[in-house]
């Protein structure tokens, strides 16, 4: 019947999310947080390395706030 194919589903949908599962909480241990910047373009270079240069931090979110005043 219909029923008999819920466990190859599952294995399958199982095989197919854990991968984005797991690097979901491996970027969490490594890098700090739970996403990864893509540095695949020149201009994502650019942008990973203003805001390590104005917070510190390529991954918190920065406003006009952060910015000094001169």
């Amino acid at each position: 019947m219909w029923y008999q194919i819920l466990p190859g589903y599952c294995l399958i949908a199982t095989c197919l999310g854990l991968p984005g599962w797991g690097l979901y909480h491996l970027h969490n241990l490594v890098l700090g947080n739970h996403y990864r910047r893509s540095m695949v373009d020149r201009w994502d270079r650019m942008l990973y390395q203003r805001d390590t240069r104005l917070t510190g931090d390529g991954y918190k979110v920065i406003g006009l706030e952060s910015i000094p005043d001169k």
